[in-house]
């Protein structure tokens, strides 16, 4: 379940919890650029204990920017119809970044890192976990919003404090040509999505993942914690002889063209099964390697609810 729709669907809107700033120590060699979509991260979590959720995720996503509800939806445009809490909810909302990557030119990006809540009412339910995964992209005014939110349960927490955090390996890719074509270049995203698919159909799933993935992808997955690498995938993916087929929905790349993003519907079929064993909705990050070569950098996946038979 992600960061957002856990909000939508308590009774109230969350108060949130504002982690230490010592959480993220000043001691990460990291550029301008990545440091300030992290604090863009904890920059909404400050807003949200300020102002509430509700006007927090109002103000720090994008105008086009979505969740899932299960379905995706237009997190502002469902903010403005949902009516204001009278109080606060006594559950609270924890979340902490403790991976990010950045595009070269600095306008798109991703955190990700562990959740957990806290119910402080008299009769708690038990508190939940999970990573939560949003990808942000700079705006015309120069601040950073969140485009997509996504997120997986975990069957526990991952430890008592958040990991130390970690920066993706930077970019190795620089465009040649003078000035990146966006329409195209999505596009051309979008066709490697078909072509992805194309291979599965072919070769397999496992095979195909473990062709178009990056060396240190990551893989998300309800029920699980976060797993990197081609053995994780490869180890997930052993043995599953259902069919997962996909269809994008929208792509966005990096003015550095060296990083996107792709999101859309997904079915998991079994042989001669009369209907899908599971559908829902991935999100992928995708990121240019050396030889410009477009690799999956992080694939999660966010499941409907079981169809009552």
């Amino acid at each position: 379940m992600n960061r957002s729709l856990l909000i939508f669907l308590t009774a109230a809107l969350v108060a949130l919890l504002v982690l230490s700033p010592t959480a993220f120590t000043q001691n990460e060699n990291l550029t301008p650029a990545l440091s300030s979509l992290v604090e863009a991260e904890r920059s909404f979590a400050r807003t949200a204990a300020e102002k509430g959720v509700r006007d927090s995720f109002y103000e720090y996503f994008a105008d086009d920017g979505i969740n899932f509800q299960p379905h995706p939806v237009n997190t502002r445009e469902s903010i403005r119809k949902s009516p204001a809490p009278a109080t606060r909810s006594p559950v609270t909302l924890h979340w902490e970044p403790v991976y990010a990557d950045i595009s070269r030119a600095g306008d798109l990006g991703f955190t990700t890192g562990p959740f957990w809540t806290t119910d402080r009412s008299p009769e708690p339910r038990p508190s939940r976990h999970g990573y939560y995964f949003s990808i942000w992209k700079k705006q015309a005014d120069g601040n950073w919003k969140v485009v997509i939110d996504a997120g997986v349960e975990t069957p526990a927490p991952e430890a008592s404090e958040p990991p130390a955090f970690r920066a993706a390996r930077p970019s190795q890719f620089r465009q040649t040509s003078a000035k990146v074509n966006p329409e195209r270049e999505r596009a051309a995203l979008m066709a490697m999505e078909r072509e992805f698919l194309k291979k599965s159909k072919a070769v397999g799933v496992m095979k195909a993942f473990l062709d178009f993935i990056d060396d240190d992808a990551r893989l998300h997955r309800n029920g699980m914690f976060p797993q990197t690498g081609k053995e994780a995938f490869n180890s997930y993916f052993s043995g599953k002889e259902t069919g997962l087929v996909w269809e994008p929905i929208k792509a966005d790349v990096a003015r550095s063209n060296d990083l996107g993003y792709t999101y859309g519907s997904y079915e998991v079929k079994g042989q001669g099964a009369a209907s899908p064993l599971e559908k829902g909705y991935y999100v992928r990050v995708w990121k240019r390697n050396r030889d410009g070569k477009w690799k999956v950098a992080l694939d999660t996946t966010n499941p409907l609810p079981a169809e009552k038979k």
